[in-house]
């Protein structure tokens, strides 16, 4: 068989809703450090095996982190969570495609939260617990959110 999924890998300096197209990844973080250069993308989250592509999570996945993790940054070391490539996240009213966070570790738990799905619109949101010894499938959602 030849695998032409390791041929479609986006050039880019982060990690890329595309880099998701074969399907979801647990990621063990290793640092989170601030990225000053845009607002947009303020923090940089590493992860083991990243190779110099980094996790920039959008605004509502920060939500995300922080409504489970808390605001201490430096404390996701050593966590895991798994990111999927949720096709319906939209930006600029178009289709693009995004990264989604659907399982984390260090819950006992689901957390569902409200996250705002456009200027007049919140809905929620649920985030999974990880079993760290097998890789989840991510939740099945009816829409996406926009950041």
């Amino acid at each position: 068989m030849t695998d032409l999924g390791t041929t479609i890998a986006p050039k880019s300096d982060q990690l890329n809703a595309d880099d998701l197209i074969n399907g979801p990844m647990t990621i063990k973080i290793t640092k989170v450090s601030a990225n000053p250069s845009t607002a947009e993308q303020p923090i940089a989250i590493n992860f083991e095996g990243d190779n110099g592509k980094p996790y920039y999570a959008c605004k509502s996945m920060r939500r995300v982190l922080v409504q489970v993790w808390g605001r201490d940054g430096a404390s996701y070391a050593g966590r895991s969570m798994t990111l999927y490539r949720d096709p319906h996240v939209k930006f600029g009213g178009l289709e693009v495609g995004g990264i989604r966070i659907s399982h984390m570790s260090n819950i006992d738990e689901p957390v569902t939260m409200a996250l705002t799905a456009s200027k007049a619109q919140r809905k929620p949101f649920t985030v999974r617990p990880l079993d760290t010894f097998a890789t989840p499938k991510p939740a099945k959602r009816e829409k996406s959110l926009i950041d």
